[in-house]
């Protein structure tokens, strides 16, 4: 028995926005026979008012959440990894569980275990995501692999150094240009869709195997090449800038509409962006250069209760993505859903976004398309 006073739980709480509420704790003696209604009364109303403010307090996220979200990316140091921890820094601060970043070798180990719910996230590019979404490859089938938002934009294009007679891509004509890019193999398809607007292929010019991006803007440094391939804004065009003599300039891809006809059906997913003049280092002048984007992708496997909290999480918290890493400054309310993915969104995802007013009509034939591109 009870002694008078003795706290114990009264009852648990539900409210369907926010799920079990703790157990609310008071003196069992209220309920003694002794004890004034007036007062019974006075506490069950104080207690119901608690229990509101507190669900209206809370978040209204799904009761299916992981315990925690892991975010795969490439090796730690690279550009996809300290992406993939700002996300998880983001989406821990927004989320009841924890995320954090799990680095792997590349997107070929990264993105089965993705497919297979065995990690839950993946920072990946729309070229390698949709070559293991149809299984080609050399990637394993994915047809589990689905986008939860489109994440930031990656901006490629040949560089030279500043003296060169080198203006555009026409001009790489018979020139030496780093090739096979075995170990990153969305740059390869940068390169070789660049060529192809301009009506050119492999046989061209003059390929120097390298191993990636860094090896290739080696040679340039070493005078092997006369261009190499990077990313606008990289750290290692800076390098490049400083140790060639004169520094280094960006060349325009060809950006006529039967030239960006040619460089999409090679790499499906890019399209042209304008960089304006001395806006980024080594961009001389206005031009127009190679963008595709990153995805947050994830698999079917994944509730639809966590792929609405991370979607719905990201929008939110747009100002803390776009400053927790500089390549996400271009992450956008507005852009995470785009007609030109190259896998189909989650269906968790696809509920966020028609409550957030996200999904347009046209949105349903592009889902339906890539469905029916899956590996089988």
């Amino acid at each position: 028995m009870q002694e008078k006073g003795e706290f114990r739980p009264l009852a648990t709480v539900r409210l369907a926005d926010a799920g079990a509420l703790p157990a609310l704790f008071f003196p069992s003696s209220f309920f003694m026979e002794s004890a004034m209604p007036y007062c019974k009364q006075k506490w069950v109303a104080v207690l119901v008012f608690g229990a509101l403010s507190l669900a209206m307090a809370l978040p209204a996220w799904g009761q299916n959440l992981p315990r925690s979200f892991r975010v795969s990316t490439n090796p730690q140091g690279s550009l996809f990894y300290r992406a993939g921890a700002a996300v998880a820094k983001v989406l821990s601060s927004q989320l009841p569980v924890p995320s954090r970043v799990q680095p792997f070798a590349g997107t070929s180990v990264a993105l089965p275990l993705v497919d297979k719910g065995e990690v839950e996230l993946g920072v990946n590019n729309t070229n390698d995501s949709r070559m293991a979404y149809r299984g080609m490859d050399p990637f394993q089938p994915t047809p589990n692999l689905r986008v939860l938002t489109v994440l930031f934009t990656l901006r490629v294009a040949f560089f030279v150094p500043a003296n060169s007679d080198i203006r555009s891509v026409e001009d790489l004509r018979g020139k030496r240009i780093p090739s096979q890019y075995k170990a990153q193999l969305a740059v390869w398809f940068n390169a070789t869709s660049i060529l192809a607007g301009a009506g050119m292929d492999w046989d061209d010019v003059k390929g120097v195997p390298t191993a990636n991006v860094v090896t290739g803007t080696n040679l340039l440094i070493e005078g092997k090449v006369d261009a190499a391939l990077f990313a606008i804004g990289a750290g290692k065009v800076k390098e490049a800038n400083a140790k060639i003599s004169g520094g280094v300039r960006f060349i325009p891809i060809n950006s006529s509409p039967e030239a960006i006809r040619r460089m999409q059906t090679t790499m499906p997913g890019t399209y042209p962006l304008l960089v304006k003049a001395n806006k980024r280092l080594s961009v001389l002048e206005d031009i127009r250069v190679e963008a595709y984007d990153v995805f947050i992708v994830t698999s079917t496997l994944l509730s639809d209760d966590a792929a609405v909290a991370v979607v719905k999480a990201l929008h939110k918290a747009e100002k803390e993505v776009k400053a927790a890493f500089p390549p996400l400054r271009s992450f956008s309310r507005g852009r995470m859903v785009k007609k030109n993915v190259t896998i189909p969104y989650h269906p968790g995802a696809i509920k966020a976004y028609k409550e957030l007013g996200l999904w347009s009509p046209g949105m349903d034939a592009v889902q339906a398309k890539l469905l029916s591109e899956a590996a089988r």
